[in-house]
């Protein structure tokens, strides 16, 4: 998985971190130090970024669709398309 992030920055630019903060307000910035990555982000994108996470709704078609087995759905309505009518079914 590859993050994207609008700039990257090292841990020894952190000594003027102005900038970086400034950058960090208008989206996801990548600190790195000795081969360890840190992502930094404004609180309140985070906050939305957990919300949308713990929301089960599917966000995306993909992702109503993980899982779906048309030849399951198939199979099981065509049992409920010949049954025959019971006389309560209304259009």
């Amino acid at each position: 998985m590859t993050i994207q992030t609008i700039a990257d920055f090292t841990a020894s630019d952190l000594k003027q971190s102005g900038p970086i903060l400034d950058t960090a307000s208008r989206g996801l910035v990548r600190i790195r130090r000795r081969g360890d990555a840190f992502l930094l982000m404004r609180e309140a994108q985070f906050e939305r970024l957990v919300a949308e996470a713990a929301d089960p709704r599917p966000k995306t078609l993909a992702d109503l669709l993980i899982g779906y087995d048309p030849k399951d759905v198939k199979d099981r309505l065509s049992g409920w398309l010949a049954d025959a009518p019971e006389g309560h079914e209304g259009i």
